[in-house]
């Protein structure tokens, strides 16, 4: 039977998605759930695996394969991203012993702070190319072997959420070079491997720590049992992915070469510069890409999850309008907020609501709106949020000038980007043209295509260009510059003026 369509799939931290491709990039199906993040102690973020990750990946199939009317057979591949770097304990059958601990999660800083005192952070960032931070997976497997060392005992692999689902289909625990990248202190990044020195120093059991393979390397096919769960055919090649659902996004975008850059506009905001080598800077989060390039990643800690959270609290009626007439609460939200002038009329937001990731690393940061008066309003407020996350890109953008690496322009993907009030503010603060493609489908296509790079059906990965079409483009507004250039300044100074009462707040 002709294999002629392809199977990507994306774990988002707010749903899931799947797609089904034809080789000329054609989507005939696409198939989504919603899910939430459980925050069972302030600035702790878990999941459960089973039901979120693995659950919603047979529900999701089994609805693209029977909208795409094909047969199952005809699949040449699968591909899956995730969120990450986040860790599953599993044992030898497979089965999580635990919540998968996400990204977002900041209960490590005991390990983290344990690592640079007895490795030393010059040493550290040797190995790693990254601070010690709770972001990272590494330091997550340590605080589970500290606090909870029966499931540390019981585990047999610590696994991410895309490799889950690689697991469950294939028997196989794998994690791509990508992926093994954000297991800091773990992964001696420059050399591409596990680097057992450092890990043995931390006290960890290399053992536990699943096989290192290139994105598009073929790791194992679906056996009958996945078959049968998912309503597929046994014996399709599934890949190791390029798990990290950031990159998957942006590769949907074009994102490939050198100086081409892309920010994924989800739960959280994940800005990617594409490097020829490793520029390891503690600012941004460093990790292999494409291709022998690599990426440095501007990490929020939560921005789209702010404007979520300012939806589910302060939008009721634009939800009650959604569930009755179909249109989305953010829309209206955006209507509102477009009366606004730009710069909000002075209200900046902090978005550091779990923590915050680059450039700052502080688990103990805490979000603020700053400038409230009774002159302003919810929709003063929802603008701030989005200008809020364009000032903590611009954080970024400050180092990224520095070292000469600023993009001429950038893309943006995904939910957020969706927002013509969030795109503005971007171009607006980092003075780059914002480029956005309405029918991009994101990362599951980019994971589709990748599979299909594999079994050999395109030749090479820019092939993918040739599904893109960028066709809006905000450009910068010269006349708000300076005043954008004062409210960042402000942005900067209140964090750095407010940090230790954010500190004293957080260890009450």
């Amino acid at each position: 039977m002709e294999k002629k369509y392809l199977l990507g799939y994306d774990i988002g931290t707010s749903g899931s998605k799947g797609v089904i491709i034809d080789l000329a990039g054609n989507i005939l199906a696409t198939a989504s759930t919603e899910h939430d993040v459980e925050i069972p102690r302030p600035a702790w973020a878990e999941q459960n695996a089973d039901l979120l990750y693995w659950g919603e990946f047979q529900d999701n199939v089994k609805k693209l394969v029977a909208k795409a009317k094909i047969n199952p057979a005809e699949i040449a591949g699968i591909g899956v991203s995730g969120l990450t770097p986040d860790a599953i304990a599993v044992d030898k059958q497979g089965k999580a012993l635990r919540n998968c601990i996400i990204y977002m999660d900041r209960r490590a800083t005991a390990e983290c702070e344990w690592v640079e005192k007895e490795i030393g952070k010059e040493e550290l960032f040797k190995v790693a190319g990254n601070i010690a931070d709770p972001y990272y997976a590494g330091y997550k497997c340590m605080w589970i072997r500290n606090n909870e060392p029966e499931i540390y005992n019981n585990t047999w692999k610590f696994l991410n959420s895309h490799a889950y689902i690689v697991l469950k289909l294939t028997g196989q625990a794998v994690v791509d070079t990508g992926v093994a990248g954000l297991f800091a202190p773990f992964f001696n990044i420059a050399e591409r491997r596990w680097d057992e020195a450092m890990i043995k120093r931390c006290g960890f059991d290399i053992d536990k720590l699943p096989k290192v393979y290139e994105p598009t390397d073929i790791v194992g096919y679906v056996t009958p049992e996945a078959a049968e769960a998912c309503g597929l055919a046994p014996g399709i090649p599934v890949i190791a992915g390029n798990g990290c659902d950031a990159t998957s996004s942006g590769l949907s975008t074009g994102m490939i070469h050198p100086g081409e850059s892309t920010c994924m506009c989800g739960t959280t905001h994940c800005w990617m510069v594409v490097l020829d080598k490793p520029v390891f800077d503690p600012g941004f989060i460093n990790f292999p890409y494409l291709n022998g390039t690599w990426v440095a990643l501007a990490g929020l800690g939560s921005s789209g999850g702010v404007v979520k959270w300012f939806r589910d609290n302060f939008g009721e009626s634009e939800l009650e309008y959604q569930g009755k007439r179909g249109v989305s609460a953010y829309e209206l939200l955006n209507l509102e907020a477009a009366r606004v002038p730009k710069g909000s009329d002075g209200v900046i937001l902090l978005p550091y609501f779990m923590g915050e990731r680059s450039p700052i690393w502080d688990p103990k940061a805490r979000g603020m709106f700053f400038g409230l008066s009774l002159y302003h309003t919810r929709a003063h407020m929802f603008r701030a949020i989005l200008e809020g996350i364009a000032y903590a890109l611009e954080h970024h953008a400050v180092l990224l000038r520095d070292k000469g690496m600023m993009p001429k322009r950038i893309t943006v993907t995904d939910g957020g980007a969706a927002s013509a009030i969030a795109r503005q503010a971007f171009a607006d603060v980092l003075r780059v043209p914002i480029d956005y493609a309405s029918k991009v489908a994101g990362a599951p296509v980019a994971d589709a295509f990748l599979a299909g790079l594999a079994v050999g059906l395109f030749k090479s990965v820019d092939e993918i260009k040739n599904w893109v079409n960028l066709d809006i483009t905000n450009e910068p507004d010269p006349s708000v510059a300076d005043m954008y250039q004062k409210l960042f300044n402000i942005y900067v100074n209140l964090y750095k003026n407010t940090k230790g009462e954010m500190h004293a707040l957080a260890d009450l």
